[in-house]
């Protein structure tokens, strides 16, 4: 997913294309080891703009993805939509310190700018960076799903499984009913 620098005319130029997860090293290692299954392709839609010695890409991820819910364990599928702005640059401009009036040296990532070198940047990282952070932590099949009973492992999604509610720790049982009158 190498973009060239040079066909990014003044009026911009429209990215359009779709990968397999495996062109994704990080995506084709989750989906190896069981973590999700993308189910299509990842689709890229957006437009590369040069602005100020700086190329600015606007757009979005589309893919969808196959899930195992963190509550249940049930399969389930869901469509990722993920928009983005990244921002290239060949070289890291140069600000002014204030105080003593020499420059500062700020990093790539303090800036929030991605370096390139050539006459070619890379987006694959990107791509695969926003995929990534657009995933659950914790997937839920449905917001309301009720998970899996702690004593029989039934799905409670499928009915009640008619096991008696955890009874907990009867050590501070006394102390359930203990009152305390606050005096001022």
């Amino acid at each position: 997913m190498q973009v060239r620098v040079d066909d990014i005319k003044d009026e911009g130029l429209a990215l359009d294309f779709c990968e397999s997860a495996q062109a994704f090293p990080a995506l084709a290692e989750m989906q190896d080891e069981g973590e999700c299954v993308f189910v299509a392709p990842i689709c890229v839609g957006g437009r590369a703009q040069k602005a100020s010695g700086l190329i600015e890409i606007e757009g979005e991820v589309r893919t969808s993805l196959r899930l195992r819910c963190s509550r249940c364990l049930t399969e389930f599928s869901t469509p990722l939509h993920v928009p983005f702005a990244v921002a290239f640059a060949e070289e890291l401009p140069s600000i002014a310190d204030e105080e003593d009036g020499g420059e500062v040296e700020l990093t790539a990532e303090e800036m929030g700018l991605i370096t390139y070198e050539g006459e070619f940047f890379e987006l694959a990282d990107v791509i695969q960076e926003q995929v990534i952070m657009a995933l659950p932590l914790q997937p839920l099949c449905r917001t309301d799903c009720r998970g899996l009973c702690p004593h029989c492992g039934a799905d409670l999604n499928e009915g009640d499984c008619g096991c008696r509610p955890p009874v907990f720790n009867e050590r501070f049982g006394a102390l359930r009913d203990l009152k305390i009158n606050k005096k001022d």
